[in-house]
């Protein structure tokens, strides 16, 4: 944990005291000309976060005699270079980001980038010699690879627990993989490298965000126990989901930087919530401190590198390396979930299927048991021990073992519909089982 905090604070770059900058108006067509009489700023700050728009930036000169000059971002679109003479250098070909070839003896300084930012104006601009370029690729394409190909050894992992199980839980940590991925994806501008717009990789990209809070809603109404205020967390997970929809969709419609912020805050939002929520459940458990370090500092991570980033207020500066990193930690802490869950699953059905076994003979004679609470009998008090089910839970899986239609299962117990499905699905989820068929299966075994 020490190393990882410890990453993150190393911020790599280039010095760019011979960079200076100059933003112009939407309404209005620089020429070269006009810029040689324009007084150009010093850069101080390279994200300026909201201040978005088109700018250009003067290189005085660049002291390699064949250099490549990198704008780091991903959120970037109309990039053109020039030199004093007012010729234009082309774009290179096959790169994860913007860059041009610059030989010395066939430029005239200084040089005039031309660059908008849609969203925030973020420009850190790097440039390196063609040794330094081609190694800083092969570095940064070494590290995608064993990300991704983690996260795919992940995503095929849970796709074997889903099939094997039957548990939708496991569909669930495939869809969030999958949503952390596009995010980080389109962060480390991988599109671009396959020449997709710069429009198309950020709608992408917050679509990744929204797919991220929308799993948390998600994961609210499917497999979170509130004991308390269930439909009001519920409700307050629905407007945020809400906002954050319309919110997305107004930023595909309009391309505003606000509508991709308020995205992201929601998103945020969701997730912290979520987390609060896991917390309290997990007040008792021993892992209680790790799971509070784990879930601060994601969301330490997600408020900086993509809320304050945006705003141009970034504390730490995360670069989409450090992602990658914190997504493996997260990866790996789901996978080893996964595992005890798998096991624990199998261990409790395998219980469940020997005690079924020993008390068939029994469970057939609960024909004429008309009240729980009353009886005697020693084994369904261990099955409610066992299990903690309640009184009318087992009368539920006494009708479902026996074949009983839902309608027949409700009459007989003066139950509503609703009510019924609520015990069964609460019934399920203590046994560790899918369906009515599942049920049934256990009795027949």
């Amino acid at each position: 944990m020490f190393f990882i905090i410890s990453v993150f604070f190393v911020i790599t770059g280039v010095s760019q005291e011979s960079i200076s900058y100059y933003k112009t108006t939407t309404d209005h067509q620089n020429t070269i000309s006009e810029l040689k009489e324009i007084e150009f700023s010093n850069i101080e700050d390279i994200n300026l976060g909201t201040d978005n728009g088109i700018y250009w930036f003067k290189i005085d000169a660049i002291d390699l005699p064949r250099s490549i000059i990198e704008l780091h971002t991903s959120h970037i679109k109309e990039v053109s270079l020039y030199d004093a003479n007012g010729d234009e250098v082309g774009l290179m070909d096959a790169t994860r980001y913007p860059s041009f070839f610059v030989i010395n003896k066939t430029v005239q300084y200084p040089l005039y980038l031309k660059a908008e930012f849609p969203l925030e104006a973020h420009f850190l601009i790097d440039i390196l010699d063609e040794q330094a370029f081609a190694k800083h690729e092969k570095n940064s394409f070494l590290g995608i690879g064993f990300f991704y190909g983690t996260a795919l050894a992940l995503l095929l992992a849970t796709l074997i627990f889903l099939i094997t199980t039957k548990n939708t839980q496991f569909l669930f940590y495939g869809i969030l993989i999958a949503a952390v991925c596009i995010s980080i994806m389109t962060r480390d501008n991988i599109l671009y490298f396959f020449n997709a717009k710069p429009s198309i990789i950020s709608s992408i990209e917050l679509f990744g965000h929204f797919l991220v809070g929308l799993c948390a809603t998600g994961y609210v109404f499917r497999y979170l126990k509130l004991k308390n205020n269930k439909k009001l967390i519920q409700s307050i997970f629905v407007v945020i989901s809400s906002i954050s929809f319309i919110s997305l969709c107004i930023y595909w419609i309009s391309n505003t930087h606000w509508s991709f912020l308020l995205t992201d805050f929601t998103t945020i939002l969701s997730v912290l919530l979520l987390w609060s929520l896991t917390l309290y459940n997990a007040k008792n458990t021993k892992y209680l401190l790790i799971m509070i370090a784990i879930y601060t500092l994601d969301i330490i991570v997600m408020t900086d590198a993509f809320l304050l980033h945006g705003l141009g207020m970034s504390v730490f500066n995360f670069s989409s390396l450090h992602l990658s990193i914190v997504s493996l930690v997260n990866f790996t802490l789901i996978a080893l979930a996964l595992i005890f869950s798998f096991r624990k699953l199998q261990g409790k059905t395998v219980i469940m299927k020997h005690q079924i076994k020993m008390h068939l003979e029994r469970l057939t004679q609960l024909d004429s048991y008309k009240n729980v609470q009353d009886s005697n009998d020693q084994y369904l008090e261990s099955l409610i021990h066992q299990f903690e089910l309640e009184n009318i839970e087992i009368k539920v899986l006494d009708g479902i073992s026996k074949g009983m239609t839902n309608e027949r299962i409700a009459t007989k117990h003066n139950l509503s519909i609703e009510k019924l499905k609520t015990v069964t699905s609460n019934l399920y989820q203590k046994l560790g089982i899918e369906s009515d068929q599942d049920a049934t299966t256990l009795f027949m075994s």
